[in-house]
């Protein structure tokens, strides 16, 4: 399945960034196929709000493990100071989840606070 990860970069990360410029597209790939999936895609945004994306290709079995490093590791670091995964559903795909939620919604699965 494929993921995206965004998030920003730390002050700290930036200055590295500046004083030692390199491509960490090979990093973040090692740190992915390390838990069997692949990195399909690395953009550096730096916008300061979303400063990269990344999209990748990881076993939903792993994900888990992928949330808990970046957490400790990745954000350890102190080069990333936020940093989150997401699922990426094609349109096309997302179809089956649309209609699940259609039944659950008929079937008052959910009812908002104020309901």
């Amino acid at each position: 399945m494929h993921w995206v990860s965004y998030g920003r970069v730390s002050q700290e990360g930036i200055k590295g960034m500046v004083t030692s410029p390199s491509n960490r597209a090979e990093a973040v790939g090692k740190l992915i196929e390390a838990f069997g999936g692949k990195l399909i895609s690395y953009y550096l945004l730096m916008n300061g709000n979303i400063d990269f994306i990344i999209v990748s290709d990881i076993p939903d079995d792993k994900i888990a493990d992928v949330a808990l490093v970046n957490a400790m590791l990745v954000r350890a670091s102190g080069a990333i100071e936020i940093i989150s995964t997401v699922p990426a559903v094609r349109a096309e795909d997302a179809i089956t989840q649309m209609q699940k939620a259609q039944k659950m919604a008929s079937a008052m699965a959910y009812k908002a606070p104020t309901q």
